[in-house]
């Protein structure tokens, strides 16, 4: 899970214990149980969200990194056929397989 995300869980989760502890005072303030209760269960919530979002974050690395293999894979086979062309005719001639670059 992120940094950000641990240390607003662990923030609030202080928060709500100190609260809970106190919270007879606290009521003459507004503050009530099912306030905390539903701090409590948003908490949940992040915390599940942020882990939906790790699992997320490894699984496009993955993507990713295999995207990046194939792409590498086919620059190096269409550089591989270019050269065939380009050693073996002008620069003219190339446009007609498609090689479309003068240089």
């Amino acid at each position: 899970m992120s940094k950000t995300i641990d240390l607003q869980v662990e923030k609030s989760r202080s928060l709500i214990e100190g609260y809970r502890n106190n919270l007879a005072e606290l009521q003459a303030k507004g503050v009530t149980a099912a306030q905390l209760d539903k701090m409590e269960e948003d908490l949940k919530k992040l915390r599940a969200a942020g882990e939906e979002c790790d699992r997320l974050r490894a699984e496009l690395s993955e993507k990713v990194n295999q995207t990046n293999a194939l792409l590498q894979t086919v620059k190096d086979d269409f550089l591989e056929q270019k050269k065939v062309v380009k050693s073996s005719y002008d620069q003219e001639a190339w446009q007609r397989y498609g090689i479309m670059d003068k240089r």
